[in-house]
Protein backbone atom coordinates (compact mmCIF):
# COMPACT_ATOMS: atom_id res chain seq x y z
CA UNK A 1 0.00 0.00 0.00
CA UNK A 2 2.75 2.45 0.95
CA UNK A 3 5.75 3.11 -1.28
CA UNK A 4 9.06 4.74 -0.41
CA UNK A 5 8.05 8.42 0.04
CA UNK A 6 11.19 9.74 -1.66
CA UNK A 7 10.33 7.85 -4.87
CA UNK A 8 6.99 9.66 -5.39
CA UNK A 9 6.86 12.45 -7.91
CA UNK A 10 3.47 14.11 -8.34
CA UNK A 11 1.23 14.77 -5.36
CA UNK A 12 -2.46 15.57 -5.82
CA UNK A 13 -4.33 18.85 -5.46
CA UNK A 14 -7.56 19.11 -3.52
CA UNK A 15 -9.62 22.12 -2.65
CA UNK A 16 -9.14 21.67 1.10
CA UNK A 17 -5.48 20.73 1.07
CA UNK A 18 -4.07 24.13 1.94
CA UNK A 19 -6.46 24.75 4.82
CA UNK A 20 -6.83 21.33 6.45
CA UNK A 21 -4.29 18.66 5.44
CA UNK A 22 -1.29 20.97 5.57
CA UNK A 23 -2.13 21.93 9.13
CA UNK A 24 -2.29 18.28 10.22
CA UNK A 25 0.94 17.35 8.49
CA UNK A 26 2.94 20.36 9.61
CA UNK A 27 1.90 19.60 13.19
CA UNK A 28 3.87 16.34 13.10
CA UNK A 29 7.29 17.91 13.58
CA UNK A 30 6.25 20.07 16.58
CA UNK A 31 4.71 16.93 18.08
CA UNK A 32 8.06 15.14 17.76
CA UNK A 33 9.71 18.12 19.42
CA UNK A 34 7.25 17.91 22.30
CA UNK A 35 8.01 14.20 22.63
CA UNK A 36 11.65 15.14 23.03
CA UNK A 37 10.75 17.59 25.79
CA UNK A 38 8.47 15.18 27.61
CA UNK A 39 10.73 12.14 27.46
CA UNK A 40 14.17 13.54 26.76
CA UNK A 41 14.66 16.17 29.47
CA UNK A 42 13.65 14.01 32.47
CA UNK A 43 15.71 11.18 31.04
CA UNK A 44 18.74 13.47 30.82
CA UNK A 45 18.30 14.63 34.39
CA UNK A 46 17.83 11.09 35.68
CA UNK A 47 20.78 9.75 33.67
CA UNK A 48 23.11 11.64 36.03
CA UNK A 49 21.68 9.69 38.97
CA UNK A 50 22.08 6.51 36.95
CA UNK A 51 25.76 7.28 36.29
CA UNK A 52 26.33 8.09 39.97
CA UNK A 53 24.81 4.76 41.00
CA UNK A 54 26.92 2.91 38.47
CA UNK A 55 30.09 4.62 39.71
CA UNK A 56 29.21 3.83 43.32
CA UNK A 57 28.53 0.19 42.41
CA UNK A 58 31.89 -0.16 40.64
CA UNK A 59 33.75 1.42 43.58
CA UNK A 60 32.02 -0.90 46.06
CA UNK A 61 32.82 -3.94 43.93
CA UNK A 62 36.47 -2.87 43.80
CA UNK A 63 36.58 -2.41 47.58
CA UNK A 64 34.84 -5.74 48.19
CA UNK A 65 37.18 -7.63 45.87
CA UNK A 66 40.20 -6.01 47.53
CA UNK A 67 38.86 -6.74 51.02
CA UNK A 68 38.09 -10.35 50.05
CA UNK A 69 41.67 -10.81 48.94
CA UNK A 70 42.96 -9.38 52.22
CA UNK A 71 40.45 -11.33 54.29
CA UNK A 72 41.80 -14.56 52.83
CA UNK A 73 45.24 -13.61 54.15
CA UNK A 74 43.91 -13.24 57.69
CA UNK A 75 44.77 -16.33 59.66
CA UNK A 76 41.98 -18.39 61.18
CA UNK A 77 43.82 -18.79 64.48
CA UNK A 78 42.13 -18.13 67.78
CA UNK A 79 44.29 -15.08 68.40
CA UNK A 80 43.27 -13.56 65.07
CA UNK A 81 39.53 -14.19 65.51
CA UNK A 82 38.75 -10.61 66.55
CA UNK A 83 40.61 -9.06 63.60
CA UNK A 84 38.83 -11.45 61.28
CA UNK A 85 35.47 -10.62 62.84
CA UNK A 86 36.01 -6.86 62.44
CA UNK A 87 37.09 -7.29 58.82
CA UNK A 88 34.12 -9.55 58.09
CA UNK A 89 31.71 -7.10 59.72
CA UNK A 90 33.05 -4.27 57.57
CA UNK A 91 32.80 -6.47 54.49
CA UNK A 92 29.16 -7.25 55.26
CA UNK A 93 28.44 -3.51 55.53
CA UNK A 94 30.00 -2.93 52.11
CA UNK A 95 28.06 -5.80 50.58
CA UNK A 96 24.77 -4.57 52.04
CA UNK A 97 25.52 -1.13 50.58
CA UNK A 98 26.27 -2.78 47.24
CA UNK A 99 22.95 -4.65 47.33
CA UNK A 100 21.10 -1.40 48.03
CA UNK A 101 22.96 0.31 45.18
CA UNK A 102 22.15 -2.49 42.74
CA UNK A 103 18.51 -2.34 43.86
CA UNK A 104 18.43 1.40 43.17
CA UNK A 105 20.03 0.77 39.77
CA UNK A 106 17.34 -1.78 38.93
CA UNK A 107 14.65 0.79 39.77
CA UNK A 108 16.40 3.37 37.57
CA UNK A 109 16.69 0.78 34.80
CA UNK A 110 12.98 -0.03 35.03
CA UNK A 111 12.15 3.68 34.90
CA UNK A 112 14.32 4.02 31.79
CA UNK A 113 12.55 1.03 30.22
CA UNK A 114 9.15 2.56 30.97
CA UNK A 115 10.18 5.92 29.50
CA UNK A 116 11.67 4.34 26.39
CA UNK A 117 8.63 2.10 25.91
CA UNK A 118 6.39 5.16 26.04
CA UNK A 119 8.55 6.90 23.42
CA UNK A 120 8.52 3.79 21.20
CA UNK A 121 4.72 3.56 21.39
CA UNK A 122 4.34 7.27 20.61
CA UNK A 123 6.74 7.10 17.65
CA UNK A 124 5.07 3.98 16.27
CA UNK A 125 1.69 5.73 16.43
CA UNK A 126 3.17 8.79 14.68
CA UNK A 127 4.57 6.68 11.86
CA UNK A 128 1.28 4.88 11.46
CA UNK A 129 -0.62 8.17 11.14
CA UNK A 130 1.99 9.71 8.84
CA UNK A 131 1.98 6.69 6.56
CA UNK A 132 -1.82 6.62 6.37
CA UNK A 133 -1.95 10.33 5.61
CA UNK A 134 0.79 10.18 3.03
CA UNK A 135 -0.67 7.07 1.39
CA UNK A 136 -4.03 8.78 1.05
CA UNK A 137 -2.38 11.73 -0.61
CA UNK A 138 -0.55 9.49 -3.10
CA UNK A 139 -3.65 7.47 -3.96
CA UNK A 140 -5.65 10.66 -4.60
CA UNK A 141 -2.88 11.98 -6.82
CA UNK A 142 -2.92 8.91 -9.06
CA UNK A 143 -6.70 8.59 -8.97
CA UNK A 144 -7.40 12.16 -10.04
CA UNK A 145 -4.43 12.44 -12.40
CA UNK A 146 -4.57 16.12 -11.58
CA UNK A 147 -0.84 16.58 -11.63
CA UNK A 148 0.08 13.78 -14.02
CA UNK A 149 1.60 16.42 -16.29
CA UNK A 150 2.81 19.46 -14.31
CA UNK A 151 3.87 21.32 -17.47
CA UNK A 152 0.39 20.95 -18.99
CA UNK A 153 -1.11 22.11 -15.70
CA UNK A 154 0.92 25.32 -15.83
CA UNK A 155 0.37 25.99 -19.52
CA UNK A 156 -3.41 25.53 -19.18
CA UNK A 157 -3.60 28.60 -16.96
CA UNK A 158 -5.91 31.40 -18.06
CA UNK A 159 -3.26 34.08 -17.66
CA UNK A 160 0.45 34.55 -17.14
CA UNK A 161 -0.13 35.55 -13.54
CA UNK A 162 -2.18 32.40 -12.89
CA UNK A 163 0.53 30.27 -14.54
CA UNK A 164 3.17 31.83 -12.26
CA UNK A 165 1.04 31.17 -9.18
CA UNK A 166 0.54 27.55 -10.25
CA UNK A 167 4.31 27.17 -10.70
CA UNK A 168 4.96 28.59 -7.23
CA UNK A 169 2.29 26.32 -5.78
CA UNK A 170 3.85 23.24 -7.38
CA UNK A 171 7.25 24.16 -5.96
CA UNK A 172 5.83 24.62 -2.45
CA UNK A 173 3.86 21.43 -2.68
CA UNK A 174 6.85 19.44 -3.86
CA UNK A 175 8.98 20.89 -1.06
CA UNK A 176 6.31 19.97 1.47
CA UNK A 177 6.13 16.43 0.08
CA UNK A 178 9.87 16.00 0.49
CA UNK A 179 9.71 17.41 4.02
CA UNK A 180 7.01 14.91 4.93
CA UNK A 181 9.03 12.06 3.45
CA UNK A 182 12.10 13.12 5.41
CA UNK A 183 9.99 13.38 8.58
CA UNK A 184 8.77 9.81 8.14
CA UNK A 185 12.31 8.51 7.58
CA UNK A 186 13.64 10.48 10.57
CA UNK A 187 10.87 9.13 12.78
CA UNK A 188 11.60 5.59 11.62
CA UNK A 189 15.30 6.04 12.46
CA UNK A 190 14.41 7.46 15.87
CA UNK A 191 12.10 4.53 16.51
CA UNK A 192 14.82 2.02 15.57
CA UNK A 193 17.28 3.76 17.91
CA UNK A 194 14.81 3.76 20.81
CA UNK A 195 14.09 0.06 20.28
CA UNK A 196 17.85 -0.64 20.42
CA UNK A 197 18.13 1.35 23.67
CA UNK A 198 15.16 -0.52 25.07
CA UNK A 199 16.75 -3.90 24.35
CA UNK A 200 20.03 -2.74 25.92
CA UNK A 201 18.18 -1.51 29.04
CA UNK A 202 16.40 -4.85 29.41
CA UNK A 203 19.67 -6.75 29.04
CA UNK A 204 21.31 -4.47 31.63
CA UNK A 205 18.43 -5.05 34.00
CA UNK A 206 18.81 -8.82 33.67
CA UNK A 207 22.54 -8.50 34.49
CA UNK A 208 21.77 -6.35 37.55
CA UNK A 209 19.16 -8.83 38.78
CA UNK A 210 21.67 -11.67 38.41
CA UNK A 211 24.34 -9.64 40.28
CA UNK A 212 21.85 -8.81 43.02
CA UNK A 213 21.02 -12.46 43.56
CA UNK A 214 24.71 -13.38 43.63
CA UNK A 215 25.51 -10.72 46.23
CA UNK A 216 22.61 -11.85 48.41
CA UNK A 217 23.91 -15.43 48.32
CA UNK A 218 27.42 -14.36 49.35
CA UNK A 219 25.99 -12.10 52.06
CA UNK A 220 24.07 -15.02 53.57
CA UNK A 221 27.30 -17.03 53.79
CA UNK A 222 29.16 -14.10 55.39
CA UNK A 223 26.41 -13.61 57.98
CA UNK A 224 26.70 -17.27 58.98
CA UNK A 225 30.49 -16.94 59.31
CA UNK A 226 30.06 -13.77 61.36
CA UNK A 227 27.69 -15.52 63.78
CA UNK A 228 30.12 -18.40 64.23
CA UNK A 229 33.00 -16.02 64.93
CA UNK A 230 30.87 -14.07 67.41
CA UNK A 231 30.07 -17.25 69.36
CA UNK A 232 33.77 -18.11 69.43
CA UNK A 233 34.73 -14.65 70.67
CA UNK A 234 32.11 -14.71 73.44
CA UNK A 235 33.81 -17.76 74.88
CA UNK A 236 37.15 -15.95 74.96
CA UNK A 237 36.11 -12.61 76.46
CA UNK A 238 38.84 -12.47 79.11
CA UNK A 239 41.62 -12.72 76.53
CA UNK A 240 39.96 -10.04 74.39
CA UNK A 241 39.76 -7.68 77.37
CA UNK A 242 43.45 -8.21 78.08
CA UNK A 243 44.37 -7.53 74.45
CA UNK A 244 42.17 -4.43 74.49
CA UNK A 245 44.01 -3.05 77.50
CA UNK A 246 47.35 -3.62 75.78
CA UNK A 247 46.13 -1.91 72.61
CA UNK A 248 44.77 1.03 74.58
CA UNK A 249 48.12 1.45 76.34
CA UNK A 250 49.95 1.42 73.00
CA UNK A 251 47.37 3.82 71.58
CA UNK A 252 47.84 6.22 74.49
CA UNK A 253 51.62 6.13 74.04
CA UNK A 254 51.15 6.93 70.35
CA UNK A 255 48.75 9.76 71.15
CA UNK A 256 51.14 11.32 73.68
CA UNK A 257 54.03 11.14 71.22
CA UNK A 258 51.96 12.83 68.49
CA UNK A 259 50.72 15.56 70.82
CA UNK A 260 54.23 16.22 72.12
CA UNK A 261 55.71 16.60 68.62
CA UNK A 262 52.87 18.84 67.45
CA UNK A 263 53.09 20.93 70.61
CA UNK A 264 56.82 21.45 70.00
CA UNK A 265 56.09 22.76 66.50
CA UNK A 266 53.31 25.01 67.77
CA UNK A 267 55.55 26.40 70.53
CA UNK A 268 58.27 27.12 67.99
CA UNK A 269 55.76 29.03 65.82
CA UNK A 270 54.47 30.91 68.86
CA UNK A 271 57.98 32.01 69.78
CA UNK A 272 58.61 33.11 66.20
CA UNK A 273 55.36 35.11 66.24
CA UNK A 274 56.26 36.81 69.56
CA UNK A 275 59.81 37.62 68.51
CA UNK A 276 60.05 41.34 67.50
CA UNK A 277 61.04 41.96 63.91
CA UNK A 278 63.86 44.46 63.40
CA UNK A 279 65.11 46.13 60.24
CA UNK A 280 68.84 45.36 59.88
CA UNK A 281 69.44 48.55 57.84
CA UNK A 282 68.35 50.82 60.66
CA UNK A 283 69.62 51.34 64.19
CA UNK A 284 67.18 50.35 66.87
CA UNK A 285 66.38 53.19 69.25
CA UNK A 286 64.97 52.65 72.70
CA UNK A 287 61.25 53.25 72.89
CA UNK A 288 59.45 54.68 75.89
CA UNK A 289 58.07 52.18 78.35
CA UNK A 290 54.40 51.37 77.84
CA UNK A 291 51.87 52.63 80.31
CA UNK A 292 50.56 49.09 80.98
CA UNK A 293 52.42 45.77 81.03
CA UNK A 294 52.45 43.76 77.76
CA UNK A 295 51.99 40.45 79.56
CA UNK A 296 49.98 39.44 82.58
CA UNK A 297 51.62 39.61 86.00
CA UNK A 298 52.02 35.83 85.94
CA UNK A 299 54.44 36.23 83.03
CA UNK A 300 52.47 33.90 80.71
CA UNK A 301 52.77 34.81 77.01
CA UNK A 302 49.76 36.44 75.40
CA UNK A 303 50.27 34.58 72.10
CA UNK A 304 48.63 31.14 71.72
CA UNK A 305 48.23 28.55 68.97
CA UNK A 306 45.03 30.26 67.88
CA UNK A 307 47.04 33.41 67.13
CA UNK A 308 49.27 31.64 64.59
CA UNK A 309 48.14 32.79 61.14
CA UNK A 310 47.59 30.30 58.34
CA UNK A 311 50.40 30.48 55.82
CA UNK A 312 50.14 29.73 52.09
CA UNK A 313 50.88 26.02 52.58
CA UNK A 314 48.11 25.72 55.17
CA UNK A 315 45.61 27.39 52.84
CA UNK A 316 46.74 25.26 49.92
CA UNK A 317 46.38 22.08 51.97
CA UNK A 318 42.88 23.11 53.08
CA UNK A 319 41.82 23.67 49.47
CA UNK A 320 42.59 20.01 48.74
CA UNK A 321 40.02 18.64 51.18
CA UNK A 322 38.34 15.64 49.59
CA UNK A 323 41.04 15.44 46.91
CA UNK A 324 44.09 14.19 48.81
CA UNK A 325 45.48 10.89 47.49
CA UNK A 326 45.41 7.74 49.59
CA UNK A 327 48.61 7.11 51.56
CA UNK A 328 48.77 3.59 50.03
CA UNK A 329 48.22 2.40 46.47
CA UNK A 330 45.39 -0.04 47.27
CA UNK A 331 43.47 -0.31 50.50
CA UNK A 332 40.15 -0.27 52.32
CA UNK A 333 39.24 1.46 55.57
CA UNK A 334 38.90 -1.25 58.20
CA UNK A 335 38.20 1.04 61.19
CA UNK A 336 36.71 4.51 60.99
CA UNK A 337 37.30 7.73 62.87
CA UNK A 338 35.90 8.63 66.31
CA UNK A 339 34.23 6.80 69.18
CA UNK A 340 32.59 3.50 68.37
CA UNK A 341 31.28 0.47 70.19
CA UNK A 342 33.57 -2.49 70.64
CA UNK A 343 32.55 -5.18 68.13
CA UNK A 344 32.07 -7.90 70.79
CA UNK A 345 32.41 -6.45 74.31
CA UNK A 346 29.23 -4.92 75.73
CA UNK A 347 29.27 -1.38 77.16
CA UNK A 348 32.81 -0.83 75.88
CA UNK A 349 33.67 2.01 73.52
CA UNK A 350 36.95 2.55 71.72
CA UNK A 351 38.30 5.78 70.23
CA UNK A 352 40.12 5.97 66.94
CA UNK A 353 41.92 9.27 66.33
CA UNK A 354 42.30 8.45 62.64
CA UNK A 355 41.46 5.63 60.26
CA UNK A 356 42.97 2.18 59.84
CA UNK A 357 43.61 1.21 56.23
CA UNK A 358 44.03 -2.47 55.42
CA UNK A 359 46.35 -3.00 52.49
CA UNK A 360 48.71 -5.50 50.84
CA UNK A 361 51.77 -6.83 52.61
CA UNK A 362 54.77 -4.46 52.64
CA UNK A 363 52.84 -1.77 50.77
CA UNK A 364 54.67 1.50 50.23
CA UNK A 365 53.37 4.45 52.25
CA UNK A 366 53.37 7.79 50.43
CA UNK A 367 53.02 11.37 51.65
CA UNK A 368 49.59 12.74 50.77
CA UNK A 369 50.97 16.27 50.45
CA UNK A 370 54.28 18.09 50.39
CA UNK A 371 55.72 19.17 53.73
CA UNK A 372 58.52 18.48 56.15
CA UNK A 373 59.17 15.80 58.74
CA UNK A 374 58.05 17.04 62.16
CA UNK A 375 59.06 13.86 63.94
CA UNK A 376 59.87 10.15 63.70
CA UNK A 377 59.08 7.89 66.64
CA UNK A 378 59.20 4.17 67.35
CA UNK A 379 56.34 3.07 69.59
CA UNK A 380 55.84 -0.56 70.69
CA UNK A 381 52.59 -1.84 69.23
CA UNK A 382 52.66 0.72 66.43
CA UNK A 383 56.23 0.33 65.16
CA UNK A 384 57.53 3.45 63.41
CA UNK A 385 55.39 6.60 63.29
CA UNK A 386 56.13 9.49 60.92
CA UNK A 387 54.55 12.94 61.40
CA UNK A 388 54.63 15.35 58.47
CA UNK A 389 53.89 19.06 58.82
CA UNK A 390 51.98 20.96 56.12
CA UNK A 391 51.78 24.49 57.49
CA UNK A 392 49.36 24.24 60.43
CA UNK A 393 48.20 20.78 59.32
CA UNK A 394 49.86 17.50 60.29
CA UNK A 395 49.52 14.01 58.81
CA UNK A 396 50.46 10.96 60.85
CA UNK A 397 51.53 7.61 59.37
CA UNK A 398 51.79 4.85 61.95
CA UNK A 399 52.56 1.11 61.92
CA UNK A 400 55.51 1.37 59.54
CA UNK A 401 57.99 -1.48 59.46
CA UNK A 402 60.76 0.79 58.22
CA UNK A 403 61.54 4.43 57.41
CA UNK A 404 64.69 6.34 56.55
CA UNK A 405 63.38 9.85 57.25
CA UNK A 406 64.87 12.32 59.71
CA UNK A 407 63.34 15.31 61.45
CA UNK A 408 63.35 18.52 59.41
CA UNK A 409 63.63 16.72 56.06
CA UNK A 410 61.53 18.17 53.24
CA UNK A 411 59.10 15.72 51.65
CA UNK A 412 57.43 15.92 48.23
CA UNK A 413 53.83 14.86 47.61
CA UNK A 414 53.67 11.18 46.73
CA UNK A 415 57.16 10.47 48.09
CA UNK A 416 57.59 7.08 49.75
CA UNK A 417 58.16 7.50 53.49
CA UNK A 418 58.14 3.85 54.56
CA UNK A 419 56.36 0.50 54.32
CA UNK A 420 53.44 -0.93 56.25
CA UNK A 421 54.23 -3.64 58.76
CA UNK A 422 52.19 -6.84 59.09
CA UNK A 423 50.84 -8.43 62.24
CA UNK A 424 52.67 -11.77 62.62
CA UNK A 425 49.73 -13.31 64.53
CA UNK A 426 46.73 -12.25 62.45
CA UNK A 427 48.54 -11.78 59.14
CA UNK A 428 46.86 -8.40 58.60
CA UNK A 429 48.64 -5.38 57.15
CA UNK A 430 47.16 -2.09 58.32
CA UNK A 431 48.30 1.53 58.19
CA UNK A 432 47.07 3.88 60.92
CA UNK A 433 46.56 7.32 59.36
CA UNK A 434 45.69 10.53 61.24
CA UNK A 435 45.12 14.17 60.28
CA UNK A 436 45.46 17.14 62.65
CA UNK A 437 44.92 20.88 62.40
CA UNK A 438 47.18 22.25 65.12
CA UNK A 439 45.79 20.41 68.22
CA UNK A 440 42.49 19.39 66.64
CA UNK A 441 41.97 15.88 65.30
CA UNK A 442 40.17 15.64 61.94
CA UNK A 443 38.50 12.74 60.14
CA UNK A 444 40.93 11.73 57.36
CA UNK A 445 38.16 9.95 55.44
CA UNK A 446 36.63 13.32 54.52
CA UNK A 447 39.95 14.58 53.14
CA UNK A 448 41.13 11.73 50.91
CA UNK A 449 39.60 10.89 47.54
CA UNK A 450 36.51 8.70 47.58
Amino acid sequence: MFQNPTALTFPHITNGWNSRNSTNRVAILPMLFLLGLVFGVPGHLLSQNKRDLETKRKNLIREIDLADKMLKKTTRSKAAALDRYVALQKQIERRESLIQTIGAEIIESQNAIDRTTAVVDALALDIQKMRADYGKMVRNAFRRKTLSNPLLYILSAGSLNQAFRRWLFLRKYDRFRKTQAEAILATQAMLANKITLLEASRKKQEELLSALQGQKTVLSTELVDKEKLLNTLKKDESRIRTELQQKQAAHEALNQAIERIIQEEISRKVEAARRPKTNPTTTATPSPAPASPAVPESGAPTTSAADIPDDSQTRSFRQNQGRLPWPVQDGVISRGFGRQKHPTLKNIEITNNGVDIRTDEASAVRAVYEGKVAGVQFIPGHDYTVILQHGNYYTVYSNLSETALTKGENIAAGQTIGRVSSNPISGTTELHFELWYQKKRLNPASWIKK
